[in-house]
């Protein structure tokens, strides 16, 4: 499947924008024999945990548009629950009332491989959108282990991976996804470890072996380095190895809030992030550089939209996401921010990406950062 994404500047925010923020914002039950069908025959490997994705279709161009379900305890009492229509067709109904069709994406063949050590393909990178291939390495992230972890985050439990990745493994993935015609790109995230390079070290590596056996564009997702020499060196031997993108997430621009939220990680100051910003976008250019704000922690709509025209003015792209608790984080059983919220947040964005000559789906990488946002 070709990449289909809708670009954000499109009358689409009105019809499939509000669509799929109302599934992200309530979640959707999916009944305990279809989880089985769509692991077993589509792309949907982290279902029994929560976490699916599938397609919504522009009905006037035919394109589609990738929604992030991740179902929590708030999920529970969703009015939204996915029923198979036929073979291979499904559906989402709000009550007793169909909502959307819905698409599934297929199910990579290398999803039944395993690696040369005998580890699961699909356990160490899957197809998170059309033509896109996640990995998380560093899944056992050093804040979590020792009682410190960020409080909406539950890395260790995303989904039901193999827990200690390694770059060679997740090359071997992206050259078998690559075989199969499944990927040009691929996200490359970590968990934090406890080293000067935060992980980023590994990252880059796996980026050197997946050049080498796979013709793909690479996004690298770090937590900021306080060492700018050794930022800039893996940075640019990131780039030398593919990584055409940087994506740093601050997840809230509410000084006030980030050391309770993040224990370790909101020590970072906002200009802590300006200055890793400003070398991304020194070595990656311009519409290349993202972060991740997430809406719902406790602050104000007007902290996010400062937040998005700060970093806009300097060439970065910051996209707002939808605080969706997951199961074994500390904010499990919070509340995801509503629907009007979020739109209202996205429309007010789109006028600043505008003003900076920024587009949130973007650069060579962009259309692959944003998979939760708009």
């Amino acid at each position: 499947m070709t990449n289909t994404l809708i670009t954000t500047y499109t009358d689409e925010l009105g019809v499939l924008g509000r669509i799929k923020t109302e599934l992200q914002a309530n979640g959707v039950i999916v009944p305990a024999e279809l989880q089985e069908e769509l692991a077993r025959d589509w792309n949907a490997p982290a279902i029994k945990r929560g976490r699916f994705v599938f397609l919504l279709e522009q009905q006037v161009t035919g394109l589609f548009t990738t929604v992030l379900i991740i179902n929590g305890k708030f999920s529970e009492k969703s009015p939204f629950h996915m029923v198979k229509v036929g073979a291979g067709r499904y559906e989402t109904w709000k009550n007793d009332d169909r909502f959307t069709d819905i698409a599934m994406m297929p199910r990579p063949s290398y999803y039944d491989m395993t690696t040369s050590d005998g580890v699961p393909m699909s356990d160490v990178a899957v197809i998170g959108e059309p033509d896109h291939l996640r990995s998380v390495l560093n899944q056992r992230c050093g804040y979590q282990r020792i009682g410190q972890a960020c409080k909406f985050c539950a890395i260790e439990s995303w989904w039901a991976g193999y827990m200690d990745k390694t770059p060679a493994q997740v090359a071997e993935v992206a050259e078998a996804a690559f075989r199969e015609g499944m990927i040009k790109h691929v996200t490359l995230s970590t968990g934090t470890r406890l080293t000067r390079g935060k992980g980023l070290e590994d990252l880059v590596d796996a980026a050197r072996l997946i050049q080498k056996r796979a013709s793909v564009t690479m996004t690298l997702n770090f937590e900021p380095l306080t060492d700018s020499s050794l930022l800039e060196s893996l940075l640019s031997d990131g780039k030398e190895a593919g990584a055409t993108t940087a994506l740093c997430n601050i997840e809230c621009f509410d000084e006030s809030l980030r050391e309770d939220i993040m224990p370790m990680k909101g020590r970072n100051t906002i200009d802590d992030y300006r200055r890793v910003w400003q070398k991304c976008i020194d070595i990656f250019g311009h519409n290349e550089v993202y972060t991740m704000v997430i809406a719902g922690l406790g602050e104000s709509d007007e902290s996010i939209l400062r937040g998005v025209e700060s970093t806009a003015s300097m060439g970065v792209v910051t996209s707002i996401v939808p605080f969706t608790p997951m199961m074994n984080s500390a904010y499990e059983d919070r509340e995801p921010p509503s629907v009007e919220r979020m739109l209202h947040l996205y429309e007010s964005a789109l006028p600043i990406y505008e003003k900076y000559g920024l587009k949130l789906y973007g650069g060579t990488g962009g259309i692959y950062t944003s998979l939760k946002g708009m």
